[in-house]
Formats: C-alpha cells, sequence, structure tokens
C-alpha cells in the first residue's frame, strides 16, 4: 500500500531556518518503511501558521500522515500540540501515550514533558513528535512499523 507523508517542522520564533536535521531523519525513516514524504516545510512556533499548514495539507494535498516536528514541550513558544487540537475532528491518545511511555522508558524520563497529542482530520493522522532529531527519531521509531496500517484505517470507509 502506498501511503504519503507530510514533514513540518516547527522551529521557535528568531531562529533562521537551514538544513532541518530533523526532517531529514525523518525522511530517511519513512523510506526506509515504505512510505514516501511528498512535502517538507519549516515553519516559525505561531499557532495560527501550524493551524493553516495541517489545514492545507489535509485537506488540498490529502497527506496521508502528516508529521510535526517541534513546539510540543512545555515552553511558553510550544504551541504545535494546541494548533493540532484545534483542528482535528477525532483524537487518537493512544498513539502519543505509548510514544511517550516507550521512550520514557528506554531512554529518556525528560520524556513525560511531551504534550504531544495525535488525531485525525479528514483522512489525514496528524502525529506530533518532539523537535530534536534524536528524540523525534525515538518517537517515530515507537510506531513506524504500523503507520501503513493507520492509514489503511483512517481510509477506511
Amino acid at each position: 500500500m502506498h501511503w504519503t507523508v507530510g514533514i513540518l517542522s516547527v522551529k521557535e520564533k528568531g531562529i533562521i531556518p537551514g538544513e532541518d536535521r530533523v526532517t531529514n531523519e525523518l525522511t530517511k525513516m519513512i523510506h526506509d518503511a515504505g512510505g514516501t514524504v511528498t512535502v517538507t516545510e519549516v515553519i516559525e512556533a505561531d499557532r495560527s501558521k501550524i493551524e493553516k499548514k495541517l489545514i492545507a495539507w489535509s485537506d488540498h494535498l490529502k497527506t496521508d500522515v502528516i508529521l510535526t516536528a517541534g513546539g510540543s514541550g512545555l515552553g511558553k513558544q510550544d504551541c504545535t500540540p494546541d494548533a493540532t487540537q484545534t483542528i482535528i475532528e477525532r483524537e487518537v491518545p493512544a498513539i502519543s501515550d505509548v510514544m511517550r511511555l516507550e521512550v520514557f522508558r528506554k531512554s529518556t524520563k525528560k520524556a513525560v514533558i511531551s504534550r504531544a497529542i495525535c488525531g485525525i482530520r479528514e483522512d489525514t493522522l496528524i502525529i506530533n513528535l518532539p523537535g530534536s532529531a534524536a528524540p523525534a527519531r525515538e518517537n517515530l521509531a515507537v510506531i513506524l512499523d504500523t503507520l501503513s496500517h493507520f492509514v489503511q484505517m483512517v481510509r477506511t470507509p
């Protein structure tokens, strides 16, 4: 089954995006798992901009999965989960819960500070990940082998 992914990297305001390591790492993982990354973008941590991008990619580009990377912590500028919560139609809390739990168990107790959420808009599964390459990789690795199944379930009428 063919499935497509968009990667939206969210950076703190004032950070000038260069080569985005987290996007590169996630793209490789998706490719290795059989998916195709069709769109990537780096934007600043602005709730309205994040909401607009998530809506555009799900409603117009019809991306199967959107991975956000960044803006899911406890800082005042961290607004990705809030933007995601606003635009999703159904939340899928177990995905983010199991990612936090597995990373907490295997890697770092800091996983508990993640406010990441996952949900569905239209036929798109949206998954919040951390903004740094290693934590994003660790979180995605927890669910990567089931992503194509998730996409198939979301697509089923």
